[in-house]
């Protein structure tokens, strides 16, 4: 796929300040079509119904030579997707050129500067955190690097953390001690909770297990160290309407991806359909987990748009909602969470639409 550079909204180079971003009424000004091609068959992404924010997409991670970062930034933006948070993990993502989260922070800041200069003035952050397959990395030199990112105007919050109680056969990863992973989740937990940042939480049960082990002790961790005030999301939903609304309960957000798409999820998207507005969120986990009907291909953030469009027109079906009120909640919900921090060049987001 190849682009030309559309009129830059800003000065070039730029995240756009608060000020600059359109009303209501143009909100997805730029947006233009995409398409994706699988097996020969062609996609054409649907126009949104209100600007689009991936809560959750791993910019670091793709393998894909069309994947460089600035085009991925520049192909979301014709997509509709306004906001968008990505992640930093001070163990698996350490390489020459992100030793810390200080080098990550400064390459996110030049792809988001060299999209801009693309046209696509697309506000980013990102969040910090141990992923629980690194927990028996957790240090106490990891968590002052993690306290110290918190200070950057760059970052969000803390994640994605948690616990993973699943044995990855692909990549022969043997989960990490269960009480081990409840303290390291723990300690993370109280620094956003200290901090008053959001925090983003990775919870897979293993195989088979009926009685979600992962959630019930992650629900035990939320009520010893509390959820932040600042927010609390449960990334990559993928379990039943009960496991929802006892996190939504305690006081969390839920985040929905493209495999809440895939045709043996209809549990996922009734959880969906009932989970309270106010605690709605999309996100793609890529480059993982593409929606259908182009699942198998590299997820971008682009796709959200597909992911979105499936989503909220089942969500209609089920309860008669308006399209428009509950992508409209998806954006506010996402703003609300990861566009006020203070020095942040994502506060000019909550105007965006009003």
């Amino acid at each position: 796929m190849t682009y030309e550079p559309m009129q830059p909204a800003c000065a070039p180079g730029t995240v756009p300040s608060a000020g600059v971003w359109p009303s209501a009424e143009d909100g997805l000004a730029g947006w233009e079509q995409l398409q994706f091609t699988k097996k020969n068959k062609v996609l054409d992404l649907p126009r949104p119904q209100a600007p689009l924010f991936d809560t959750h997409a791993h910019l670091r991670s793709f393998w894909g030579e069309d994947k460089d970062p600035v085009a991925v930034l520049v192909r979301a933006y014709r997509a509709g997707v306004r906001g968008l948070v990505t992640l930093f993990d001070p163990v698996s993502d350490m390489c020459e050129e992100t030793r810390d989260a200080t080098d990550f922070s400064a390459w996110l800041q030049d792809v988001a500067s060299r999209a801009a200069q693309a046209g696509a003035p697309l506000p980013v952050r990102y969040l910090v955190g141990l992923h629980p397959y690194g927990t028996a990395d957790y240090t106490d030199a990891v968590h002052a690097q993690v306290e110290a990112a918190l200070d950057d105007p760059w970052c969000a919050g803390v994640g994605e953390v948690g616990l993973d109680y699943h044995f990855d056969a692909d990549d022969d990863i043997e989960a990490a001690p269960h009480e081990l992973q409840m303290d390291v989740m723990a300690r993370q937990g109280e620094l956003a909770v200290r901090r008053n940042v959001p925090v983003e939480l990775h919870l897979r049960n293993d195989t088979g297990d009926a009685a979600r082990q992962a959630h019930a002790d992650a629900a035990r961790v939320l009520e010893q160290v509390g959820v932040p005030r600042a927010g609390c999301v449960l990334h990559c939903f993928g379990e039943d309407r009960a496991t929802m609304e006892r996190f939504v309960d305690l006081g969390c957000h839920v985040a929905f991806g493209g495999a809440a798409t895939f045709r043996r999820n209809d549990e996922v998207r009734e959880a969906f359909a009932v989970c309270p507005l106010d605690r709605l969120l999309l996100e793609t986990d890529c480059p993982y987990m593409a929606p259908e009907p182009i699942r198998g291909l590299e997820c971008e953030p682009a796709m959200i748009a597909q992911t979105a469009d499936t989503l909220v027109y089942d969500r209609c079906d089920r309860t008669g909602e308006l399209p428009s009120t509950i992508a409209r909640a998806l954006w506010d919900n996402s703003v609300a969470l990861f566009g006020k921090r203070r020095g942040s060049n994502m506060q000019h987001m909550r105007g965006m639409i009003r």
